[in-house]
């Protein structure tokens, strides 16, 4: 990501989609296997802090469209 969302970024952005900012992890990134596994039970800005530093933790895509999050691809 050549531009990483800053802490202030994420917690708009998991406010937005109206899930904590847990729900943006991917827990089946191997950054997050590696370094967020105890992130479960962390507060919204030591999250938001580890997505800042380590974006590739985070679900991918997310996408803003009229002021709604939709996150990841849906199953069809």
């Amino acid at each position: 990501m050549k531009n990483p969302l800053s802490v202030d970024e994420l917690l708009e952005l998991a406010k937005l989609g109206r899930i904590a900012v847990q729900g943006l992890l991917n827990k089946k990134s191997k950054t997050y296997k590696e370094l967020g596994k105890d992130l479960e039970e962390s507060n919204e800005l030591a999250v938001a802090s580890f997505l800042a530093t380590n974006p590739k933790a985070m679900i991918r895509p997310l996408v803003v469209r009229n002021n709604e999050l939709i996150i990841g691809f849906k199953d069809k």
